[in-house]
């Protein structure tokens, strides 16, 4: 079990290990209740787009929040202070939902109606997909903040959301396996093949969005 106590240094370092630890998770369950309040968001629009629709929006989610142990190491690699402003306001993927979805298309709907939430900030925008990191990444990354209700209050909690289709999830899953697995022979080579991979991808992408829209042009004329 990590210890509790290096995650807090410059503010708990007067504290018993267990008011430390119970910090800890009052601070971590900010970001769980945030996840929560993101995911709940994310079905309610995919069921009330099928219900209007008949059509699946969102195939699938995935979620999770870092660690004190990996937030604590983000921060020494950034060089900033172990404090609870640094945390707050300059570590936004905390907390993390994934969203996958079949179609491109489908990328920029979910965005629009999450766009439409009142109670939904998008602070930060990152479009992989129109703008492919050069080693062929592409997803579209939100960070928003959502409130959540305390005792004493509402803090607003950010959350980074990131939406890609199967084809992208399928690309990003190995290119993710490449960089953390060690020892992989001819690993460059590797690297340069997956980078050109992300072409094909990306194309395909694109066909099975026309191949959708001719499926759904049928169905109108019928």
């Amino acid at each position: 079990m990590m210890d509790n106590r290096a995650f807090y240094d410059d503010i708990v370092d007067h504290r018993t290990i267990a008011d430390s630890m119970k910090l800890a998770e009052s601070f971590m369950i900010r970001y769980r209740t945030a996840m929560d309040f993101v995911i709940d968001k994310l079905n309610f629009l995919s069921r009330e787009f099928k219900l209007q629709n008949d059509y699946d929006l969102v195939d699938s989610m995935q979620h999770r929040i870092k660690t004190p142990d990996s937030i604590l190491e983000k921060v020494d690699r950034k060089h900033l202070p172990k404090t609870r402003d640094t945390i707050f306001n300059q570590l936004h993927d905390i907390a993390g939902v994934r969203v996958i979805t079949r179609f491109i298309s489908d990328v920029y709907t979910l965005e629009d109606m999450l766009l439409e939430q009142p109670d939904i900030k998008v602070v930060t925008k990152k479009d992989y997909i129109k703008h492919p990191k050069e080693n062929g990444y592409r997803s579209l990354h939100l960070i928003v903040t959502v409130p959540i209700y305390l005792t004493n209050g509402t803090e607003n909690i950010a959350v980074e959301i990131q939406i890609r289709t199967i084809a992208m999830n399928f690309w990003a899953s190995v290119e993710h396996e490449l960089n953390y697995k060690k020892d992989i022979p001819n690993k460059q080579m590797i690297r340069e093949d997956l980078s050109h991979t992300a072409t094909y991808v990306a194309h395909l992408d694109q066909k099975m969005d026309h191949l959708r829209d001719d499926i759904w042009s049928e169905k109108e004329d019928q």
